[in-house]
């Protein structure tokens, strides 16, 4: 009764006040905000900002982005490469199971694009067809070629300098995979170490191997990637920068920080169930909570961990979940929360006995070329502090790998009982999504166009092995014993046996690499880690067992894009099933994660998002 007192008052006082909301765009109190706003988006990180500023621009509709973190100085590539991600700019949150692990997910404005290693990059071609694949409609709109226009609408690409291009052999096609003048920049470090030209070499050695001219034009081999960094500066290009900054102004526009959504609020006649409204307190826990009514939409953009954590909290998901929490069901909708993956990975370590000066390691070890380094970069910006990650990558099919074992392993996905791979108590429609996506992952296992392996080549002999494909499924649920505290994250990593196998495939393919002849042996590799007494296929699989880390930072799948008769969450436009005037617009509707960092899918899906909503406004 006393909540809804406060609710009561307090939206009667905010809608009282005057054009307040219209002088300022950034609020920090609750007593700041409107009563009501067309839209309200939960989530002001790289979807939320994106759909907000696409909202925003015809100056037609009011938004209300609600963020749970502050304004924080992004991380740019010096602090990357020097100092590392402070923890206030993520939040706390440790996985449960045998593989425990911080999740690391952005927690500021412009959320996880914020913090990340800044690659740019787009899965293939075939990552997105199976999106459409899993959609169980006859109208395909979200495989390559209905996304590729997104793509090129979210950022501008910037070519490499005449000089890079002239030392590294970068390609780049704008014409085919770019063209796009849009707010995030695409663009190339000032420096790579000399040996990655070696290691670039090396793979013609090995057969199938492709050379894509332009890495983002969808297809598989090795590839160059730019980052998302302003070249005019070096600073970061985020969400923040590129959809809120430039747009502030925008007296539509608001938005409110260090807030959370509690819930989401419903009203039902018959059988229609709608979004109506949401409740709103300060991310402190002190003070009250207000509600704030959705005119036309809401929009979950929390993120895979926080948009299912909302939808439970709010009364829809499994209701055995709910029934345990003593929340009362809204819908019984059996996949929130479920189908969670991410890519996994393992470190490999090669000793380069014939280096090639200078090497990442010299930025340490020798204190002349560690002095020009700080020099370049505090002088123009330039150097190896210009460099995040890999530019980079070897991202190959089993075809190209595993000859000998990829048909093994695709005609073991086909006689797989998904339900022996999930909870005992999984619901049957999401057994049945499972299903439909080992299917779908036994045909990618047979083509060379969906990278399992990703390797970065950048000069440097200890790399993570990546898993671009884990077939292992997790949850994301509420803690029902604290609903209010953060979701109860499990990976089930290696739950599935063949990601055993693949794992293992994958640290012999980059043992072949560095054994075949040819221009690897230039640096004389010798192995270090897992090293000589991993020798057999028994013992890496005891190394995968022992050391797989489930997370790259790209969680996927909780809010999944598929029919509810496989366990979907959203439908083909974003809208919950079930629920009217309610869409996710995040990585959590990823059915099947693509084989390449998530940013640059999470920006052309936020675009698309926002193009359906504006269709339906």
């Amino acid at each position: 009764m006393f909540l809804a007192i406060v609710v009561i008052t307090f939206a009667i006082f905010v809608s009282a006040l005057p054009n307040r909301a219209s002088e300022a765009q950034h609020f920090t109190r609750l007593d700041d905000i409107a009563a009501s706003y067309d839209y309200v988006i939960i989530g002001g990180g790289t979807s939320g900002l994106t759909v907000a500023d696409r909202l925003t621009e015809d100056g037609k509709f009011t938004v209300l982005v609600v963020e749970y973190g502050y304004f924080e100085d992004a991380v740019n590539p010096y602090e990357f490469n020097t100092k590392g991600i402070p923890s206030s700019m993520t939040f706390n949150i440790t996985s449960v199971g045998s593989k425990k692990v911080s999740l690391g997910i952005g927690c500021c404005v412009g959320g996880s694009s914020a913090v990340n290693a800044m690659a740019f990059m787009r899965g293939t071609s075939e990552d997105y067809d199976r999106w459409d694949t899993l959609g169980g409609v006859s109208s395909r709109q979200w495989n390559w070629e209905h996304l590729l226009p997104y793509f090129r609408k979210s950022a501008t690409f910037n070519p490499p300098t005449a000089e890079f291009a002239q030392d590294f052999p970068v390609e780049y096609d704008i014409q085919k995979a770019w063209g796009g003048q849009g707010p995030i920049q695409a663009s190339w470090p000032t420096f790579q170490y000399p040996a990655i030209n070696i290691m670039h070499d090396a793979w013609k050695t090995l057969p199938g191997v492709e050379f894509p001219k332009d890495g983002s034009e969808g297809k598989a081999g090795i590839v160059w990637i730019p980052m998302s960094v302003n070249p005019e500066d070096e600073t970061r290009s985020y969400a923040r920068t590129g959809h809120y900054e430039t747009v502030k102004s925008r007296t539509n526009y608001a938005l409110l920080t260090g807030h959370k959504v509690d819930k989401i609020e419903f009203t039902s006649g018959g059988t229609l169930i709608t979004a109506d409204s949401v409740l709103i307190s300060p991310r402190s826990g002190d003070g009250p909570t207000v509600k704030v009514t959705a005119n036309k939409e809401i929009i979950l953009a929390a993120g895979a961990i926080h948009s299912p954590q909302v939808l439970q909290r709010s009364g829809v998901g499994p209701r055995d979940l709910l029934d345990s929490a003593n929340i009362p069901v809204v819908l019984d909708l059996p996949g929130v929360g479920q189908n969670f993956h991410d890519h996994s990975y393992l470190t490999m370590e090669y000793k380069y006995l014939t280096n090639v000066f200078p090497y990442p390691e010299a930025v340490r070890s020798n204190a002349t070329f560690a002095n020009w380094t700080a020099e370049v970069w505090a002088k123009n910006k330039t150097g190896p502090y210009s460099v995040v990650g890999s530019n980079l990558m070897a991202q190959l099919g089993l075809p190209i790998i595993a000859p000998d074992e990829y048909k093994s392993i695709a005609s073991d996905l086909e006689d797989l009982d998904p339900a022996s791979l999930l909870p005992s108590n999984t619901d049957p429609t999401v057994i049945a999504g499972y299903a439909a996506q080992l299917k779908a992952m036994a045909a990618a296992a047979r083509s060379n166009n969906t990278a399992w392996l990703q390797y970065g080549l950048r000069g440097v002999a200890r790399m993570n092995v990546n898993n671009m494909h884990p077939l292992s499924r997790g949850s994301v649920n509420i803690n029902i014993s604290s609903p209010e505290s953060e979701p109860v994250v499990d990976y089930r990593a290696l739950t599935n046996p063949i990601d055993v196998r693949i794992e293992v495939l994958l640290l012999k393919a980059i043992r072949n690499y560095f054994a075949s002849e040819g221009e690897i042996q230039k640096l004389t590799p010798v192995e270090v880690t897992p090293g000589p007494d991993f020798a057999s296929d028994a013992d890496l699989t005891r190394y995968v067992q022992d050391t797989v880390t489930p997370t790259q930072y790209h969680p996927v799948g909780t809010c999944s894009k598929m029919p509810l008769k496989l366990g979907g969450v959203v439908d083909e436009n974003l809208r919950v099933h079930g629920i009217w005037r309610l869409r996710i617009v995040d990585a959590s509707i990823i059915p099947l994660i693509v084989g390449a960092t998530l940013q640059s899918t999470v920006y052309a899906v936020a675009e698309k998002a926002a193009d359906l909503i504006r269709q339906n406004a």
